[in-house]
């Protein structure tokens, strides 16, 4: 969970100095494990939420005197107090067991999958752009392979053909069969640059899936990143889960 997103939670703004730096001592607790801050830290953080930034010398006083607040190991380090942390702990159980995937848009923009309003493809953005921001890049490669297999046979459900691309048990068929087919089908109008492409993130993620020496790198994702969005934004208007093709508006 973001910072941003338990300061809702919470409504620390209806809080004081003190419980504001309580609120959010918790949240790193519980959400980043790590126990002390600095007030410098927190003030940086109220800063980012918004607030202002508070008298360094003043909130010292204040968490000294403060029984919610106890010294950490360090000079200059504070820690909440085990009765304020477990007064926090009962009232918001769940935060550490939270599944919400914490990404910014580093690689892929998550809003070109919002309007599609499937909470699916949303996810699997969310897991692209944070494997990618924490440097899972092999897991990345291959999150980004499922998500243009998905678009694809979106393709061909979206124009009624998908029976086309499924073996005799009704399955659907392998990604290099699906890539082969979208590229011949003349109701699916895939533009010439996706076709030259599309295959490359295929073997991107196959090289990470099977390659037993490979490692993928942040420049073998890097370099190719404006390249696969545009793929994927184009994949969402044929599939007609988006009303707007930039792509194809911008060439």
């Amino acid at each position: 969970m973001k910072v941003d997103v338990f300061s809702n939670i919470a409504k620390i703004t209806e809080a004081t100095e003190l419980e504001k730096i309580c609120c959010l001592a918790f949240y790193f607790i519980e959400n980043k494990e790590q126990p002390e801050f600095t007030i410098a830290d927190m003030s940086a953080i109220l800063v980012g939420l918004g607030f202002a930034k508070p008298n360094a010398s003043r909130l010292k006083e204040k968490l000294l005197r403060s029984s919610y607040f106890i010294k950490g190991s360090k000079a200059n380090l504070f820690r909440l107090s085990q009765k304020k942390y477990s007064l926090l702990k009962a009232k918001f159980p769940d935060l550490s067991d939270s599944e919400e995937i914490n990404s910014d848009d580093s690689l892929l923009p998550e809003i070109l999958l919002h309007e599609s309003k499937r909470q699916y493809l949303i996810k699997i953005a969310q897991q692209i752009n944070s494997a990618y921001e924490n440097n899972l890049f092999d897991a990345c490669s291959l999150m980004m392979r499922r998500l243009l297999e998905i678009l694809i046979i979106h393709c061909f459900e979206a124009e009624n053909i998908q029976e086309q691309i499924k073996d005799e048990e009704g399955n659907y068929q392998n990604l290099k069969t699906l890539i082969n087919k979208i590229k011949s089908k003349a109701e699916i109008k895939l533009s010439p640059e996706a076709k030259k492409e599309i295959d490359t993130f295929r073997e991107l993620g196959n090289l990470s899936a099977h390659r037993i020496k490979y490692n993928c790198r942040r420049d073998d994702i890097r370099n190719l990143k404006l390249e696969y969005r545009a793929i994927i934004e184009e994949l969402l208007y044929l599939a007609k889960l988006t009303k707007t093709n930039t792509t194809n508006s911008l060439q």
